[in-house]
């Protein structure tokens, strides 16, 4: 990101460079009212008035480009969107920004991971048992004692006054402790589910997403598997930014749905109907990033990674075979061009001739 510290050293020498003239010529003109008898204070209040309000420092900064808009300007003359660190960056400083927001930083991570990371959460499971509309009806006092005397589990104790919680031995699995806590108690509606799925966040929907998109992914980028050894850089990064892609994202639906949790719904058919809108926003943002994705990765060089310029477009768009459009983008740094027309799209390397006169 050498580009992006460059075009932040030069913006800020605008700036300071402007500060300095404005200086300048204050403390010059206090000093001609002070030679016409003015006090030191009376000078450099007048001089102040006379260059006017802080107005016309910020229309002088708009000018030459000391503004906001100026440092973004900037970026993009010393072409730092094209570096191929920008986007991993904009990716790494949006998952942080999400992080701080949230309520439970550490409920979004365990979340992802699907486990909590203390090791005897691991093995706390919740008991109750379920009624006919699926809620938890609590268990009875006599379950409570059957369930302490079960070899499977242990610490057994009340949890949230009705149900119980405790922890499996280690090994034994969740189907085999239900299995035997229904056979001691004789209850078959009673449930044993780990403590840590009963109060995750819910990502299926989002890791199902994102497995789909992997999975699709994969068959377009077929070709270029093909010749891994040809463009081994360019897979590597575009598979490292997808899997950035899918991490922020996969962060940012944690955070939606700890937002949602929060919120008092008067119905459960509110509640649903806001689901399944913010699962669609989801949906819509999640392609926007697989089509800004795709597009950036086919504008980068296989080479030095670097973004594409000067393209250029001959022929005739509307033809098909013959004078038909193709379009040339060439490397910043004498890589090579793509060539892209409506069958095909490949990069053609190129050897400068300078670079032969200095091997020479």
């Amino acid at each position: 990101m050498f580009r992006a510290f460059d075009a932040l050293r030069e913006w800020l020498r605008l700036r300071s460079r402007l500060r300095e003239e404005y200086r300048f010529h204050l403390h010059r003109s206090a000093a001609d009212f002070r030679a016409l008898g003015l006090s030191p204070r009376a000078a450099s209040r007048t001089a102040r008035r006379r260059f006017g309000s802080r107005r016309n420092l910020k229309l002088a900064l708009r000018e030459l480009g000391g503004d906001l808009p100026g440092l973004a300007r900037m970026f993009h003359a010393h072409r730092v969107p094209a570096s191929p660190w920008f986007q991993p960056a904009i990716l790494l400083m949006a998952a942080i920004l999400i992080l701080l927001l949230s309520p439970a930083p550490r409920a979004i991570i365990e979340g992802i991971a699907g486990q909590p990371f203390p090791s005897e959460e691991r093995h706390a499971v919740f008991l109750s048992a379920q009624a006919r509309n699926l809620s938890y009806a609590g268990i009875t006092p006599s379950d409570f004692e059957s369930l302490r005397s079960l070899g499977a589990l242990t610490g057994i104790q009340r949890y949230l006054t009705i149900h119980a919680r405790a922890r499996a031995l280690k090994g034994a699995t969740v189907a085999a402790i239900e299995s035997q806590v229904r056979a001691k108690t004789g209850n078959p509606r009673l449930r044993v589910i780990p403590m840590f799925e009963r109060r995750a966040i819910v990502m299926q929907p989002a890791k199902a997403l994102w497995g789909f998109i992997a999975l699709c992914s994969v068959f377009l980028l077929r070709p270029s598997i093909a010749r891994f050894n040809s463009a081994r850089r360019w897979l590597i990064y575009g598979f490292l930014v997808a899997c950035l892609h899918s991490l922020v994202s996969l962060i940012a639906w944690a955070f939606a749905i700890q937002i949602w949790n929060r919120i008092a719904w008067s119905t459960d058919g509110r509640a649903l109907l806001a689901f399944l809108a913010l699962f669609m926003v989801y949906l819509g943002i999640a392609a926007l990033q697989c089509r800004y994705w795709w597009r950036d990765l086919h504008r980068r060089c296989p080479s030095c990674l670097d973004a594409l310029l000067l393209s250029l477009t001959e022929g005739t768009p509307d033809r098909v075979l013959l004078n038909s459009a193709t379009t040339e983008s060439v490397c910043a740094h004498g890589h090579g061009v793509l060539v892209e027309n409506r069958w095909s799209r490949r990069f053609r390397p190129e050897e400068s001739s300078l670079e032969g006169l200095v091997r020479a």
